[in-house]
C-alpha cells in the first residue's frame, strides 16, 4: 500500500535493502572482484514483474524490460517480484521473489560455444539452458552444490540453508561442495549424480523441514506433485 502511494520511496528503500544486502555477502562494490568483467552485454531482461535491480561495479541499475545485463551483475528481486533474463545464446533464468542471485561469467564466441556459471545465494531460480556446440557449459551454484547441463531446463531453490533443486526436462549433473562434502561424505551428492526428469535432491539443514526423511538427503528423489508445482508456481509469471 505505501509503495503505491508513493513508488519515489519504495524504490529508494529496495534499492537501500537491496545494497546492504550484496555488503553481507560480499558483494558491495562488485567494479573491484569484477573489473575484467567485459562491458559487452551478454544478455537482457526479457520480463519483469515488480521490482528488481542489478549491482554492477558499485552502482545500483534499476532493472526494466529490455536492461541488458553484463558479466558480473549481482541481480535482487523484490517483493512478488520475477525477473526473466535471456542470455546471448537463448538460454534463460527466471528468478522469484527475493532473490539474490550473481551473475559469475557469461561468454560466448562465433562457433555457438558458450560458458555461462551463475550463483543463487538466496530464493529461486529457474534455468532453461538452450542447445550449444560441444564443450559448452551452464552451471548453476549454491554453497552447497553445483548443478550443470547442456541443454535442459531445472529449477534450484534456496531456504533456511537448504539447497533444493528438481530437473523438469534433460539431464542435470549435481555435485555437492562446501560443507555438503563433510556433513555427506558417503553421500551420492558428493561424489556426483546425473539427476534426470521428475528427479531432484536437497542438502543442508534443516532438509527434512521440506518433507525430507534423514536418510533421502543428499540422495536422489522423486519429488511430490505439489512440491514441483509450489516451486513452478515460484518461477512463473
Amino acid at each position: 500500500m505505501s509503495i503505491d502511494r508513493n513508488p519515489g520511496l519504495g524504490r529508494r528503500l529496495f534499492l537501500r535493502m537491496t545494497t546492504a544486502l550484496f555488503a553481507a555477502v560480499g558483494l558491495p562494490a562488485l567494479g573491484a572482484g569484477y573489473a575484467r568483467a567485459a562491458d559487452a552485454a551478454v544478455g537482457e531482461v526479457t520480463k519483469l514483474r515488480g521490482q528488481a535491480r542489478a549491482a554492477r561495479q558499485g552502482k545500483n541499475v534499476m532493472l526494466a524490460e529490455g536492461t541488458k545485463v553484463m558479466s558480473g551483475d549481482g541481480v535482487v528481486t523484490g517483493p512478488d517480484a520475477r525477473l526473466k533474463i535471456q542470455f546471448l545464446d537463448g538460454s534463460t533464468i527466471t528468478l522469484g521473489e527475493n532473490s539474490k542471485l550473481n551473475i559469475d561469467k557469461a561468454a560466448f564466441d562465433g562457433s555457438g560455444k558458450r560458458d555461462i556459471a551463475a550463483t543463487l545465494l538466496d530464493g529461486i531460480v529457474r534455468s532453461v539452458v538452450a542447445k550449444a556446440s560441444q564443450g559448452s557449459s551452464f552451471q548453476m551454484s549454491s554453497s552447497l552444490v553445483t548443478s550443470a547441463a547442456r541443454s535442459t531446463e531445472w529449477i534450484v531453490s534456496i531456504k533456511d540453508h537448504t539447497t533444493a533443486l528438481i530437473v523438469l526436462e534433460g539431464v542435470v549433473a549435481a555435485k555437492g561442495v562446501g560443507e555438503t562434502l563433510s556433513d555427506l561424505p558417503n553421500a551420492p551428492v558428493s561424489k556426483g549424480v546425473d539427476l534426470k526428469a521428475t528427479q531432484g535432491l536437497a542438502v543442508g539443514e534443516p532438509a527434512r523441514s521440506i518433507g525430507l526423511d534423514a536418510k533421502d538427503i543428499g540422495h536422489p528423489i522423486v519429488w511430490k506433485t505439489e512440491r514441483v508445482d509450489k516451486l513452478k508456481a515460484a518461477t512463473d509469471f
